[in-house]
């Protein structure tokens, strides 16, 4: 891993990135900070060199953007971009292959001359998204007129306000209506504002910005009577209405957002697990013998344990991202793949993170070690591109119906054992009682995270042993897995609460004496920017804090 090299790392050093991430304060300043971020955005995906070939194909070099810690020093940049690239200029490069007009946008849009935005959730329907209600009813004269017929048929969240003066068009899933009839949901073209002032009969309203997480300036978007030329469909009416399984294939730039957003969680995870390692170095208890608190098995445990978990997640997305893109592999699998990994990336990332900043202390309280923030800012890509839970409760059920399969396991281990075991016992309850029974909602669906989490494990252990990853971090997130699902094991007979202990104990005495390299090698020290990382960092940052003192002798107070 320490070969990797960043392109974005240069940009560090620029002003408009100094400033990412600062406290948002009062509206005005939030407004400024978000602006910023497109511009931080554009910088990100040019240090790439990215091309409309590059998305449209989904390039290594697409894959690797989205790898970058870059993002984790501005969450409002990638936010800004992955939309903006991935969702609009994607969605209208499935579309473009006979429309010069299209072309062009997409041009612009990577020149960044306009932006791009991608409203599919309503305020009123959340997840179940195939059920909007915004309608884009055809006229006489092949015109549409767009509607929002409530304000629960608002589109939520998408930023779609006036920044920088440029035009922003966005992909809006409408659903079309032909002489009264329902046609299906569908994506239409539509320009939001000229970069100043929003187009006639659309209004965004500016959402308050989330807690603890950089400011994006996202919006609740409303239509009233907007009239589009015909060209605002893409991909034309066609001959009948398009049905639910059209609606999945349209959609399809999200499983590539499901799989890419996650990838996002990697570099978070060495970012944190590398501030709190050399924190825990550097930070000493005891007298008159004071040791530094990575010395003690309590805090070795969680910090080691989020080193290995990038580690074995960098195996996991190479893996994945092969079978995703794979064009012989049917759609149903694909987003099988970018599901699993959400999952368990997301599982990992959020747990580890909440146990790092534990481990340090008060410190870990505040945004300025990163930790906490990273944190706040991966609980929108839990969501974004698709609820973790709502993917896997409809993965695990069509897995468990057998209406298609995932590359079945390569090897005999804790993990392998534990995924046929969890998912024969939910194939056996299935068949008993059926996918639509009470008995499958009650007992199958809350454990439906648990059941892909169960074959990512497997998939993740297999991964990294392919990619050569040493065998201490291996031995270490089989550990932690195991663990997670400890009672299973013990049930089975394959493993005692003291045969855990020892195994988790070996491979934290196998890894210590090698975790310095793992550490430096995860090559994120540039995008660790905690002040606690050094004593003279720490040092300045106390020294430039706001002081009271105390009040001049002759005004001394009585």
């Amino acid at each position: 891993m320490s070969s990797t090299n960043w392109p974005s790392e240069p940009l560090l050093k620029q002003d408009v990135f100094k400033v990412a991430g600062s406290n948002p304060g009062s509206r005005e300043n939030a407004l400024a900070l978000a602006n910023n971020a497109y511009i931080r955005a554009e910088a990100i995906w040019k240090s790439y060199g990215l091309t409309y070939e590059d998305i449209m194909t989904l390039s290594p070099k697409f894959w690797k953007m989205h790898m970058d810690p870059i993002a984790w020093h501005d969450g409002s940049s990638i936010t800004v971009m992955t939309i903006h690239l991935n969702l609009a200029v994607g969605t209208i490069g499935m579309y473009a292959k006979d429309r010069p007009d299209l072309q062009q946008l997409a041009k612009d849009m990577l020149d960044a001359k306009a932006f791009g935005q991608f409203c599919l959730t309503e305020a009123g329907h959340g997840l179940d998204a195939y059920n909007l209600e915004t309608t884009a009813t055809l006229q006489d004269d092949g015109s549409f007129i767009l509607n929002s017929p409530n304000r629960g048929a608002s589109k939520y969240m998408p930023p779609t306000v006036p920044v920088l003066g440029k035009p922003c068009y966005a992909i809006i899933w409408s659903r079309v209506i032909v002489k009264g009839a329902d046609w299906g949901v569908r994506p239409m073209l539509v320009q939001l504002n000229d970069g100043k002032h929003m187009c006639k009969g659309i209004t965004s309203k500016l959402i308050p910005t989330r807690h603890g997480a950089t400011p994006v300036n996202h919006a609740i978007t409303h239509f009233t009577n907007v009239k589009l030329g015909h060209g605002a469909l893409l991909g034309g009416l066609g001959d009948k209405p398009a049905s639910h399984e059209d609606f999945l294939v349209a959609i399809w730039r999200i499983s590539v957002g499901t799989l890419a957003l996650a990838a996002l969680a990697i570099p978070a995870l060495q970012i944190s697990s590398y501030i709190a390692y050399k924190y825990s170095c550097r930070r000493l208890v005891g007298a008159p013998n004071p040791v530094p608190i990575i010395s003690f098995r309590t805090q070795q445990l969680p910090v080691f344990t989020a080193v290995a978990q990038t580690y074995v997640m960098t195996a996991l997305q190479k893996y994945v991202v092969k079978h995703f893109t794979d064009p012989n592999a049917s759609h149903q699998v694909r987003h099988a793949f970018s599901c699993i990994f959400k999952a368990v990336v997301m599982e990992h990332s959020q747990t580890s993170h909440f146990a790092l900043s534990e481990r340090l202390g008060a410190q870990g309280l505040f945004d300025y070690n990163q930790i906490v923030t990273q944190f706040s800012e991966m609980r929108g890509i839990v969501i974004a591109e698709g609820d973790v839970l709502v993917l896997c409760i409809r993965l695990a059920s069509e897995l468990l119906q057998d209406r298609y399969a995932v590359p079945a396991s390569t090897s005999k281990n804790l993990l392998s054992q534990h995924e046929a075991g969890v998912v024969e016992e939910g194939q056996q309850l299935a068949k008993r009682f059926g996918h639509r029974s009470q008995q499958f909602s009650d007992y199958i669906l809350p454990r439906s995270k648990e059941i892909v989490e169960a074959i990512g494990h497997r998939m993740a252990y297999e991964a990294a042993v392919a990619e050569g990853v040493p065998q201490s971090l291996i031995d270490l997130y089989q550990a932690h897995c195991v663990g997670k699902d400890i009672g299973w094991y013990i049930e089975t007979g394959l493993l005692t609460r003291a045969g855990f202990a020892d195994l988790t104990n070996k491979a934290v005495k196998d890894a210590e004496p090698l975790m310095d390299g793992f550490v430096d090698g995860m090559n994120v020290a540039p995008y660790a920017k905690a002040p606690i990382l050094t004593q003279d960092g720490w040092d300045k940052f106390v020294d430039n804090m706001y002081t009271f003192r105390e009040a001049p002798e002759e005004r001394a107070v009585m």
